[in-house]
C-alpha cells in the first residue's frame, strides 16, 4: 500500500490530463481539405462532368479540350519521371557507396520541376477561366468550395506517388486532394481547377 500511495497521486493528474486531451480532440469538428493539399491528379477526373454542366460554347470547348489534353500529357510525363526517379533512387540506395546528398539532389530537382509544372497548369486553367461567362465561373467556384469542404481520407497519399487518372475515371472524384493546376503554390502543392 505504501507504493500505491506514492504512485497514485502522480498518476491521477496524468490520467485526468490525458482524458481531457482525448475529449478535446474528439470534440473538434473534422477539418476541411486544406487548399495546399489539393492536387491536379484528383480534380482532373471531375472535369468531364464539370465540362458537361458548364454548357461550353464551341470556342470554350476547343480551349477546354486543348487545356485538358495538355494537362493530362504533363501529368503523364510527371508520373513517368517520378517512376524513373524512384527506380534510380532505389538502385542508388542499394549501391556500395551511398551518398545521400546526391540522392536528395534528384528529389530537390523533382520538387522544383513539379512546382514549375503546377504554375504552368494554373496558367492554362486560368486562361480557360478567363474565357468563361460569369455564370460558368460561379459553377467553377462552387466546385472548388465543395472540394475544400471535403475531409481528406486518412490514407491520403503523398504527392510523390500520385498518377494521372485515365480519361473519364471518376473513381477518385477529388475526395482526397484536388487540383488541376489551379490556384495552389510552392512546395509541390497544387490547386488546379478547371477554369480557375
Amino acid at each position: 500500500m505504501p507504493v500505491l500511495s506514492r504512485v497514485l497521486p502522480r498518476f491521477i493528474p496524468r490520467l485526468a490530463a490525458g482524458a481531457l486531451s482525448a475529449l478535446v480532440f474528439l470534440a473538434q469538428p473534422a477539418h476541411a481539405l486544406p487548399l495546399m493539399d489539393m492536387h491536379a491528379e484528383d480534380l482532373l477526373p471531375m472535369v468531364v462532368e464539370l465540362k458537361k454542366s458548364l454548357n461550353l460554347t464551341p470556342n470554350q470547348q476547343t480551349l477546354w479540350q486543348q487545356t485538358e489534353s495538355k494537362t493530362r500529357a504533363l501529368l503523364h510525363e510527371r508520373q513517368a519521371r517520378r517512376e524513373r526517379l524512384q527506380t534510380a533512387t532505389s538502385a542508388g540506395l542499394n549501391g556500395s557507396n551511398v551518398e545521400l546528398r546526391d540522392l536528395v539532389g534528384a528529389v530537390d530537382a523533382e520538387t522544383a520541376a513539379s512546382a514549375a509544372e503546377e504554375k504552368q497548369m494554373r496558367g492554362w486553367w486560368l486562361d480557360v477561366n478567363d474565357a468563361l461567362s460569369d455564370a460558368q465561373r460561379k459553377q467553377v467556384v462552387q466546385l472548388i468550395t465543395e472540394q475544400m469542404q471535403r475531409v481528406p481520407d486518412s490514407g491520403a497519399r503523398s504527392g510523390g506517388d500520385s498518377h494521372p487518372p485515365a480519361e473519364g475515371d471518376h473513381s477518385r472524384g477529388g475526395h482526397r486532394r484536388g487540383g488541376m493546376g489551379g490556384a495552389g503554390g510552392g512546395n509541390g502543392a497544387s490547386v488546379s481547377l478547371p477554369g480557375s
